[in-house]
């Protein structure tokens, strides 16, 4: 069965195999950016925390720089996964603690 965290797992190895995702980036406003290394981190904490519900708004933060900055060719997902990246967007249920 796929998950998300051999899917991560997968998407590092690829970011560090590549020779096009280098740290001689920029960001919006032109600022020098360490893309792949800022790539890496937000997908390490997507693959360790992906499934922490206390830490939702980090995943949405690294998930969104994930896709800003990756080529699509990378981020293909399977019908499965498509399920389990919307589920760890989507937000909190009730049930859950929320911080105080």
């Amino acid at each position: 069965m796929e998950t998300l965290e051999k899917y991560f797992s997968d998407l590092i190895a690829k970011v560090e195999g590549s020779s096009d995702i280098t740290n001689q980036g920029k960001n919006k406003d032109g600022f020098f950016l360490p893309t792949r290394s800022v790539l890496l981190k937000h997908l390490n904490v997507l693959k360790d925390l992906h499934a922490k519900p206390l830490a939702k708004p980090m995943v949405k933060d690294a998930w969104s720089f994930v896709v800003e900055n990756l080529p699509p060719e990378m981020l293909v997902l399977s019908p499965v996964l498509i399920i389990q990246i919307r589920a760890m967007l989507s937000p909190a249920g009730r049930n859950q603690r929320k911080p105080t």
